[in-house]
């Protein structure tokens, strides 16, 4: 699990592939502490063609978070588990 000091302001990408070929429209992220489920989705940050979590300082420390991505497509509606990471 990577781990990030609380202060750090830095894109933590995500990579989302849906069939086995990358997407970033129709991606919607969530990240909860981990151990819970996602409730609250929002549009990835966008950074050099990039989409992913902004981490900013917002979240509280020393604690581990999972990061979740839902993909909008028609009929289907993925929701994926992207990992965690540690904020200290």
């Amino acid at each position: 699990m990577t781990s990030y000091p609380r202060e750090t302001v830095e894109l933590i990408p995500v990579t989302v592939t849906v069939n086995g070929a990358p997407v970033t429209t129709g991606v919607q992220l969530c990240v909860t502490p981990d151990g819970a489920r996602p409730t609250v989705w929002e549009a990835p940050y966008e950074l050099d063609g990039r989409i992913g979590y902004m981490l900013d300082g917002t979240l509280q420390g020393d604690k581990a978070y999972r990061v979740w991505a839902k993909v909008t497509d028609t009929p289907e509606i993925p929701v994926i588990d992207c990992g965690s990471f540690y904020l200290s």
